[in-house]
Formats: C-alpha cells, sequence, structure tokens
C-alpha cells in the first residue's frame, strides 16, 4: 500500500485500541479548495506528532499521549503499524448533528467545534475498519511528506499481508 493519511499519533492509537471508529476530518491547510475530500477507501495510518494535546482528548483517553510519546520513532523515520477500510462517510452541516457520534472518538468537544466552524460549517466523517499489521514498518521521512495535508503518497510500498482486523466500535446509523 502506498497511500498514507496523516493524523495526530494519539488518534492513530486510539483507533488501535478501539477506543475510536471514527475520523472527523476537516481538512488540511494546503488540501485542495481548503476542504477534505476522502479519496480512498483504504489507507495507511500515517502518525504525527504536532498539535496533539492533552486538552484535545476526552479525559479517559489522555494516558495514550504517553503511551505513544514512549513510542515515537526516531526522528527522520515514520513506522507505520496499521491501515484501515473505510466503511461508511457522512458529511455534516450543522454542529447538533455532532453529538449522535460522541461515542465513537476520543476527541475534545472543543476540538471537534473548533474542527466544524473551521472556514464554513461542515465536517467530514469516515466510520472505519482498522487493521493491525503483522510487524511494524519503518520508512525515512521523505520531504514530500511533510505540510498540512490529509493524504500523502509514499516512494515505497508497505506490504499488509497479514494483517489482523481490530474490533470494531458500532457503526455511524447505530
Amino acid at each position: 500500500m502506498r497511500i498514507a493519511f496523516k493524523e495526530w499519533a494519539v488518534i492513530c492509537r486510539a483507533l488501535a485500541k478501539g477506543r475510536q471508529s471514527l475520523i472527523v476530518r476537516k481538512g488540511g491547510i494546503t488540501e485542495t479548495g481548503g476542504s477534505f475530500q476522502v479519496n480512498y477507501d483504504q489507507f495507511l495510518l500515517m502518525p504525527t506528532f504536532l498539535h496533539q494535546s492533552e486538552k484535545s482528548l476526552v479525559p479517559e483517553s489522555q494516558d495514550l499521549l504517553a503511551e505513544i510519546m514512549a513510542d515515537a520513532p526516531p526522528v527522520g523515520t515514520i513506522t507505520f503499524r496499521h491501515f484501515v477500510k473505510v466503511i461508511d462517510t457522512l458529511t455534516l452541516y450543522s454542529a447538533h448533528d455532532l453529538a449522535q457520534f460522541r461515542r465513537l472518538h476520543v476527541w475534545s468537544d472543543a476540538v471537534i467545534e473548533e474542527r466544524f466552524h473551521r472556514w464554513r460549517d461542515e465536517i467530514q466523517l469516515m466510520h472505519v475498519q482498522v487493521f493491525a499489521l503483522p510487524q511494524p514498518v519503518n520508512i525515512p521521512f521523505h520531504d514530500s511528506y511533510a505540510g498540512c495535508k490529509s493524504w500523502v503518497e509514499l516512494a515505497d510500498d508497505v506490504p499488509t499481508v497479514g494483517a489482523v482486523a481490530v474490533d470494531l466500535l458500532p457503526s455511524l446509523s447505530t
């Protein structure tokens, strides 16, 4: 697999542990038109370590920050541990509608609200099934992977054969 999705390392860990099954995205600064698009139905989770903090998470998930920092790869390296398959997508146009998805993610309400209201009142949801790679795959960081964008095309394939599904939380419709 060569397509990776940049996400906070702490959110990647929540997805990997089955504490979260929803990816909430507004779009990176350099997204085309400033808006996120679900361009792929399968992709690697590319953990990033910028912008995450305890106040960005619900209190019961703040323990994940220490975990991911203890597990951080060396500078100049990316470690892939998981990939996802998109099960369902949804665009929300009302902040009120976000409340029904509270159990499917570990972001604080303040982060969700901020993402929803940035630029225009709209947000993309991806309900995903997470798969653990048989072993972590380390690759060197390349300059083309940098920047505030969601999608990255990797220089080399990351093998996914033998990946095992992580327990799935309820669907978007339940």
